[in-house]
């Protein structure tokens, strides 16, 4: 009994597991060619973390896309995403991807490093790039215009969340002793995501013959008003020989020196770009939720035959081209024959010619209440068309299924009483007494002293099973209640946050001090308002606050916004914040928990 009792007492839900695993397309490479990282994110969550990538010296880092998947089988979440990264090597020898780690706030988990081995490149490549050289001819390019970097947008003005991609070419005419180091430009008022991989290609400016790399960016605005692209620099080791070609086409992503080569360093930065961000025009649908793009809508379920009282997995699927992260869920329809739980999504980006497209899966979780054939109506989804100027309503198809009878409960029996008992009479003599002696032994003296015991050891069996059962009794209500304890532990859990992210930034390390601030901030919402806040809008979510708790005033509501805002400044644009450093948005934070614990009742 006891041994029960203590198993239920420490008795918990299943831990959780993360994991990652990192793996390249191949370990050795040329120096002109590109490698392709692949890190992959597990867990049994409905989100998974994004890999905090090592500071990687020997390599130009680019993100290419991410792949996503999640399952729900008999209850149990699975979420894995693929992210994938293309790397350019920046130095020949022995190279090392370093650990990846991630992290969710409450368990880590880590790759281990992954051996490069990178070569010169190939005879042949070298070779072809000669009569590309012998046939540009012309005279050669004045002092101080060998090297030149040049930035641009391909647009000066856009709206709101509409794609702005971003180009930076390097020009040389010189040898190189490496391949370059770009460091890209910080924005405000813009995320950014790349656009990999990296062009090269030759062309004559003024008669002088130049190679160039390309690298190229996609924009997208956060608010209406002036967005800034602040200067991004190359530096470039210049060969102080001219033993290798400058016209190269590969001549970015090639190394020219062997190591131990000397060079004169060479820094180049761009000019600071201004770019006018205009307000989405009104009109707009009562289904629009802020996605701009081109995109279609689907929806299905994932089987037409159920059972009422179990769970079907009903998924919308948004396809098309624009900023696939800031869309949100399309709310659904009034569903009287059926339970409506959490949301879900998965996400899957391509990069395919310079534009960001792809797919974003949003998956509800319903319940039949009763038998016979349901109908889920269309669901509504309305973007903005930046082409076009203008707002679509796109609906998808209903989806039927047929409900059949859950479950039934257990039928009862009747035990009818018997007139007459029966005899039993002894069918063999196989069984025999172990011992026909008289006589308990040690039993009557056992017997006698428990029974001199004092009483509060009688009452322990007791007590011990009044305890497993108000064990029992708590784990059912936190199970029926998962709302409540997620409102109760919300302040511990920040507070906890909190000092982690103190720690971070006394380590040095604000950009992840940040992350985890703005994670930790959308939880602690979602835990109290009892919805996930990271799928709505900053507009939404403070609706849904004011309704949850209808006493709070308007300083709660200005506080939550300028925290978010700031905090998703720095969290998508780290340069961008000014002068609000990740010390200040700690405190801040700390101070609003406050604020809140008084006001969110």
């Amino acid at each position: 009994m006891a041994a029960a009792a203590a198993a239920l007492l420490w008795a918990g839900p299943a831990a959780a597991y993360l994991t990652v695993t990192a793996e390249t397309d191949r370990t050795s490479v040329e120096i002109n060619e590109n490698l392709y990282l692949t890190v992959t994110v597990a867990g049994d969550s409905a989100s998974v973390p994004e890999p905090k990538l090592p500071n990687m010296q020997n390599f130009n880092v680019y993100s290419s896309g991410r792949s996503q998947s999640i399952s729900i089988i008999n209850g149990k979440i699975t979420t894995s995403v693929s992210f994938t990264y293309i790397l350019t090597p920046r130095f020949l020898g022995a190279q090392t991807i370093p650990s990846i780690t991630v992290s969710n706030g409450k368990e880590k988990a880590a790759a281990p490093e992954i051996r490069i081995t990178v070569s010169k490149a190939a005879q042949g490549a070298a070779q072809q790039a000669k009569p590309a050289r012998r046939a540009a001819g012309g005279a050669r390019a004045a002092k101080g215009d060998q090297l030149f970097l040049k930035a641009e947008t391909d647009r000066k003005a856009a709206y709101v969340g509409e794609q702005i991609n971003f180009s930076i070419r390097f020009y040389t005419a010189v040898p190189l002793s490496s391949n370059p180091q770009y460091i890209p430009p910080s924005f405000k008022n813009l995320i950014a995501e790349d656009l990999p991989p990296v062009r090269n290609g030759e062309t004559t400016i003024n008669g002088v013959r130049y190679s160039y790399s390309e690298i190229k960016t996609a924009l997208f605005a956060l608010t209406p008003g002036p967005a800034q692209i602040k200067p991004a620099s190359v530096i470039a080791q210049v060969s102080v020989d001219d033993q290798l070609d400058p016209f190269d086409p590969n001549f970015f992503q090639k190394m020219m020196a062997m190591s131990g080569a000397q060079g004169q360093s060479r820094q180049l930065s761009t000019d600071q770009l201004d770019i006018e961000i205009k307000p989405l025009p009104g009109g707009a649908p009562a289904s629009f939720a802020g996605a701009v793009g081109s995109y279609t809508v689907s929806a299905a379920s994932d089987r037409s035959d159920a059972k009422a009282g179990e769970a079907v997995n009903f998924s919308v699927t948004v396809n098309g081209s624009g900023n696939l992260k800031a869309v949100t869920a399309p709310k659904l329809p009034d569903l009287a024959d059926f339970k409506v739980f959490d949301t879900m999504s998965s996400l899957d980006v391509r990069k395919d010619n310079d534009v960001i497209s792809g797919r974003k899966t949003f998956t509800y979780i319903l319940v039949p209440r009763s038998e016979g054939r349901k109908t889920i109506p269309p669901v509504k989804f309305s973007f903005f068309d930046p082409k076009t100027g203008g707002y679509r309503e796109l609906q998808t198809e209903p989806v039927t299924m047929n409900v059949e009878k859950g479950q039934q409960e257990g039928r009862s029996v009747n035990f009818a009483g018997v007139a007459e008992a029966s005899q039993v009479t002894p069918s063999g003599s196989d069984i025999r007494y172990v011992s026909e002696e008289t006589g308990g032994g040690n039993l009557p003296f056992l017997a006698a002293k428990a029974a001199r015991l004092p009483l509060w050891v009688h009452a322990l069996p007791a007590a011990l099973l009044a305890l497993t059962f108000w064990l029992a009794r708590l784990n059912r209500f936190r199970a029926d209640n998962p709302l409540l304890f997620r409102f109760r532990r919300a302040r511990s859990e920040a507070d906890r946050d909190v000092d982690e992210a103190e720690a971070l930034i006394k380590a040095g390390k604000p950009n992840e001090a940040v992350s985890l601030l703005y994670d930790s901030f959308m939880d602690y919402l979602s835990d109290k308002c009892g919805a996930k806040v990271s799928a709505l809008t900053m507009r939404k979510a403070v609706e849904l606050m004011r309704a949850r708790f209808p006493r709070a005033g308007d300083r709660a509501a200005d506080e939550v916004q300028e925290l978010w805002s700031a905090l998703e400044l720095r969290h998508f644009s780290p340069e961008a914040a000014g002068s609000e450093g990740a010390g200040d948005l700690a405190k801040k934070y700390s101070l609003l928990i406050e604020l809140l614990e008084k006001e969110l009742k």
